[in-house]
């Protein structure tokens, strides 16, 4: 498969047409293929990316079958008809959508993704934060040192701690001390995405703590 140019998305022929397709139109340059198999978006060529809708997670377990076998793709033997012939076990993500109606199943999905797959999550509210992210991505592909999404995250006992690592990287103003500041004073995800702007503010400030508001509640 050939790889996908420097500051474009690479996107499976499925999504042509829909509105996400809309969406990234005009934030950044979209090139369709119909031999990704499981992956949905390639911002680059050796970053490969799943979207679990929230119709996914409201119709059952069935996105499980979907995410293993996209985990179990890394182990492709690398050859012309591999589409992750390429592709880091590490740049393997799962875009999920997290909403008021899925919340509740997430921490268990998070989980499944983070602790039982290795994978790392990245939650998303609407498809425009999720074009918004994807073109952000594709542009961070042309500045690798200072590219959030290249950065590997230590360890972590916790899996909320899992996910405000990749928070950090998507929720502008909300860096790693503040990250932790958070999760110490709400203790859990979800407690956090429920958490009013004012209690956020005062933990983050408020510039960052709007930003981390907005991101969970989709405040335009």
């Amino acid at each position: 498969m050939n790889s996908p140019a420097q500051g474009q998305l690479i996107m499976a022929l499925r999504w042509q047409g829909t509105q996400l397709a809309s969406l990234l139109q005009p934030l950044t340059k979209v090139t369709y293929r119909d031999d990704l198999s499981t992956i949905d978006f390639m911002p680059s060529k050796d970053t490969a990316i799943i979207f679990i809708s929230e119709v996914d997670i409201l119709s059952g377990g069935g996105y499980r079958r979907r995410v293993v076998k996209f985990r179990q793709s890394v182990n492709i033997s690398s050859s012309a008809s591999s589409d992750v012939s390429t592709v880091d076990a590490e740049r393997l993500m799962v875009m999920v959508q997290n909403t008021p109606l899925t919340m509740q199943h997430f921490n268990g999905l998070q989980k499944f993704v983070n602790i039982d797959l290795g994978l790392t999550v990245i939650p998303v509210q609407s498809l425009k934060d999720t074009a918004t992210l994807l073109s952000r991505m594709v542009r961070s592909e042309t500045k690798i040192k200072s590219n959030p999404f290249r950065i590997k995250p230590r360890e972590q006992s916790n899996p909320d701690q899992q996910l405000l690592a990749s928070l950090t990287a998507t929720v502008p103003g909300l860096g790693g001390q503040k990250a932790r500041a958070l999760l110490k004073r709400f203790g859990t995800l979800h407690a956090l995405a429920l958490a009013p702007r004012e209690a956020l503010e005062e933990v983050v400030g408020k510039a960052a703590g709007a930003s981390v508001f907005e991101f969970f509640n989709g405040v335009a």
